[in-house]
């Protein structure tokens, strides 16, 4: 009776510490705090103010790596939310397979069972729920999240198989191995700690970034099933700085000499990426990207680098040209760490072609070259939809981003969509394809007001409010066809697209699809956007806007595939005589 009195005190005495916070209050049972060992969660419980949470939540993330393991589990975070969304939970994250997700990562492959699908059917399932896995179109199915040991290898576990439970008509999942699940995540909290004597120095780290827009993007990255209300800003925040004008400045002669001679050809160090797109407010602008391998020594060894372009009009004439400093961004590919370059280039609306090149300095050769026409349209009302990007991961931003920053999506919320310039991917990678709309037609949203009460209300008495009127939404279908060597590798596949807004008149979508079942080969991903509430008869209604995109699924041991033949194209029948 005296331990169990005892016991009862001590939950007394946490129940009233944690109830000071305020800010904090619930962020032991956030996504973020998945990592919390059992002795982190008893200190937790003695934290009694939100300035004492403050300090416990950038130590936790500081005994972690820091900066670099906050982004991953944000990223994560993000993907979760936007895949994993379910009637149950406020947010993806919170379910079981939003934990796995974030806690261990992408799995080595997911098989579902019900009646041992084959590796053919698993695959083709995958590409029927492009547009709907993220609302849970499963219906009473069994998950397994295959790790396998080398995926888990850092922490020294062997292979694990966590066994999900789906059951949609309640809108919950539930794990059938959750000692064997649990146990695994408890030994991947504990090694998470990689610097235990680390110091709460850095300032503490913002709450989880809001997922990007799905339809789906990865997302990403959209709100979760029921987000609660967020509280009003204290201020309207500033706008948008105005594009910068573009800059014309002399290249280099060695520099302008290789680009006129190499860039028409290319480079095949580097993967190269372009496509045109649009401000929020409409201006049009191209976004580039040079991916670059770690593997090129010449990469490796460059201190700094420098972006140039040669940019001419229909004409021929110059329209701009740059020479500036070039910050390479990391990304990861398995143990590997590559880079890419990316530059927007700002231009009045008109026909062009140009020419770029990341260079280590004007005196030595180019380490990479592309040349690409495009062109800029003015801006329009009409129906349009972005380039579509194939990428391996989203990532959600914490930092306003300025008007034309390439391949990030959204002012408020924006996320960033790093394409996969080098169009390579494994089988155990998961490839997301994302894109944008502007100007859909939206219906009318509805006014009809709630039936006046019958009587007046009681002095004193609350009146009764009127219902708010929901945002009308865009309904956009899609068309969304995968072919391998020029054949169809799966049924294509009809469906609505969840699009999410980024931006006034602009909506985002896109979606995850593991490559797991997926033969070694060269794919197009092909996709077409219709807008259903457009007029019928018009353009963006019954024909729609059709986007594609080359992918390659690497052999086993990481080499290229052998190209198969291209299906012969379509013979027109003969007229009868």
């Amino acid at each position: 009776m005296k331990k169990t009195l005892s016991a009862l005190a001590g939950l007394l005495i946490a129940v009233a510490a944690l109830g000071q916070l305020s800010k904090y209050k619930d962020w032991d049972k956030s996504a973020e705090a998945y990592f919390l060992t059992p002795a982190e969660r008893a200190e937790w419980k003695k934290v009694s103010s939100d300035a004492d949470a403050e300090k416990f939540i950038a130590l936790y993330w500081a005994k972690r790596g820091g900066e670099p393991f906050r982004q991953e589990i944000s990223r994560r975070i993000a993907a979760a939310d936007q895949q994993f969304k379910m009637a149950r939970y406020k947010r993806g994250s919170d379910s079981v397979e939003g934990r796995l997700l974030v806690m261990l990562g992408l799995p080595s492959k997911v098989v579902q069972q019900r009646g041992g699908p084959s590796d053919a059917q698993q695959a083709q399932a995958d590409i029927n729920s492009i547009d709907t896995r993220f609302g849970g179109a499963e219906t009473g199915v069994v998950k397994v999240w295959v790790y396998d040991k080398d995926k888990l290898a850092p922490f020294g576990l062997p292979e694990l198989r966590a066994q999900v439970n789906v059951d949609t008509q309640r809108g919950s999942d539930s794990l059938q191995n959750s000692t064997e699940v649990d146990r695994a995540m408890a030994v991947v909290a504990e090694k998470s700690i990689v610097n235990p004597n680390a110091t709460a120095t850095a300032a503490p780290p913002p709450s989880a970034p809001a997922p990007a827009p799905s339809g789906s993007a990865a997302a990403p990255p959209p709100a979760a099933a029921k987000p609660a209300p967020a509280a009003p800003p204290a201020a309207a925040p500033a706008a948008p700085p105005a594009a910068a004008a573009p800059a014309v400045m002399p290249l280099p002669a060695a520099v302008k000499s290789a680009l006129e001679s190499d860039a028409a050809k290319g480079s095949g160090d580097a993967g190269f990426w372009s496509g045109t797109f649009r401000t929020v407010s409409g201006e049009p602008f191209l976004a580039v990207q040079f991916y670059l391998p770690s593997s090129k020594a010449a990469f490796a060894s460059a201190s700094t680098l420098k972006f140039a372009a040669v940019v001419k009009d229909e004409s021929g004439k110059e329209a701009a040209s740059l020479w500036e400093d070039a910050a390479p961004s990391e990304v990861t590919e398995g143990t590997r760490k590559d880079h890419v370059v990316d530059k927007s280039i700002v231009l009045p609306p008109g026909q062009y072609k140009g020419s770029f090149g990341v260079f280590a300095s004007d005196s030595q050769p180019p380490l990479a070259t592309a040349s690409a026409d495009f062109q800029l349209q003015p801006k329009a009302a009409e129906f349009e939809v972005s380039p579509l990007i194939l990428s391996n991961g989203l990532v959600p931003l914490t930092k306003r981003p300025a008007p034309t920053e390439p391949f990030v999506f959204g002012v408020e919320k924006p996320i960033k969509v790093e394409p996969k310039g080098d169009r390579l991917f494994t089988k155990q990678d998961s490839l997301w394809y994302f894109y944008e709309v502007a100007n859909p037609t939206l219906p009318a949203a509805s006014t009809e007001a709630a039936p006046a009460p019958a009587a007046t209300p009681a002095a004193g008495a609350s009146p009764v409010p009127a219902p708010t009127a929901e945002s009308p939404k865009p309904r956009i279908m899609t068309r969304i066809n995968v072919q391998r060597d020029g054949k169809d590798a799966f049924a294509p596949f009809t469906g609505a697209a969840e699009m999410q807004p980024i931006a006034p008149g602009y909506y985002g979508a896109g979606s995850e699809i593991p490559l797991a079942s997926f033969e070694p080969g060269y794919y197009t991903f092909i996709i077409n956007v219709r807008d259903l509430n457009a007029p019928r008869g018009s353009p963006a209604n019954s024909k729609g806007i059709e986007r594609k995109a080359e992918f390659v699924v690497l052999k086993d041991d990481g080499s290229l595939p052998a190209k198969g033949a291209a299906a012969p194209a379509p013979t027109k029948p003969k007229k009868p005589s």
